[in-house]
């Protein structure tokens, strides 16, 4: 089965098995649920992956995200879980021997705050995924979009070894960048702009660009998050993502619907906390944010 390392994926959601599914292969690789029932469910039929309408089966090794003994053994550790999540895990993630690198791919820039508490002695990668997916139920998860996993050396240094390894997945491609402030503003400009607005509207990402309305609503959009997050070309970024993603619902739409908690603090919320540091005020992203937090029912304003 190739090189045994030892990886371990924290969280089974759409993006914790769309990485287990494609990696499991190239590796010792062991996914960890909040749910005891999940993790049997995958033991017994291993993820079902569907990419364009095909279906393959992944045989994977699962256990609950408690067990702290089956988390120390692994070289590196992935954590795909919510922004919102984290909190959660935290104490496990400390419990995990020093030595053990942890690479985290959230959405937004919430988690940024938290990753000191996990010592200053730990090699922290940062990272963003460029893949759409979305789980249908506890094993399977339909793959919507193919893209790259950009990451960055917050913190440490990364194992020659481990770095090759994440570098040997041809058809999952992941890309080692400098800067890890560039890779995360960049996708939480796009995020912040797309997310907040296709769950309010309720429509596929496409759609933004096809409703002229709408259109204007995100151009707004652009050109406030352009006075506190400079992102290189950012509009055209933006564009290319609806157009690359035209058929799918972003994951807040996605929440929205399903009648989730959203990511909003994770993504929105440090770009308005930013805005209000620099006397800035960015009106539509304000009025979509607390237009969520009301839906959700927990706003605080």
């Amino acid at each position: 089965m190739g090189n045994q390392i030892k990886i371990g994926i924290i969280g089974a959601g759409a993006m914790g098995l769309l990485y287990a599914a494609n990696l499991a292969e190239k590796a010792d690789l062991t996914i960890f649920t909040r749910r005891e029932e999940q993790a049997n469910a995958l033991k017994q039929k291993g993820i079902s992956l569907i990419d364009n309408g095909t279906t393959k089966t992944i045989h994977i090794n699962a256990v609950v995200v408690t067990d702290t003994a089956a988390l120390s053994k692994q070289q590196l550790l992935i954590v795909a879980v919510k922004q919102y999540s984290l909190l959660e895990i935290l104490p496990l993630l400390q419990a995990v021997p020093v030595e053990t690198p942890m690479l985290f791919i959230q959405n937004g820039a919430g988690h940024l705050e938290n990753l000191p508490l996990l010592g200053e002695k730990r090699t922290i990668l940062v990272g963003i995924s460029e893949h759409g997916a979305g789980r249908e139920n506890d094993t399977t998860v339909v793959w919507r979009g193919h893209g790259r996993t950009k990451y960055s050396v917050y913190q440490g240094e990364l194992d020659v070894s481990l770095e090759d390894w994440l570098n040997s997945v041809p058809d999952f491609p992941v890309e080692q960048h400098v800067n890890y402030l560039e890779i995360i503003q960049e996708k939480l400009f796009i995020n912040a702009v797309i997310n907040p607005l296709t769950a309010v509207l309720g429509v596929r990402n496409g759609e933004l660009l096809e409703n002229p309305e709408w259109h204007k609503l995100l151009g707004l959009l652009v050109e406030e998050m352009e006075t506190v997050l400079p992102v290189q070309n950012g509009a055209l970024k933006v564009k290319e993502i609806c157009r690359v993603t035209a058929n799918n619902f972003s994951s807040m739409a996605l929440d929205k619907k399903h009648g989730r908690k959203t990511e909003i603090d994770g993504i929105v919320l440090p770009i308005l906390e930013k805005a209000e540091r620099e006397g800035k005020t960015l009106p539509t992203l304000r009025t979509l944010y607390h237009i969520i937090k009301g839906l959700e029912g927990d706003s605080n304003v």
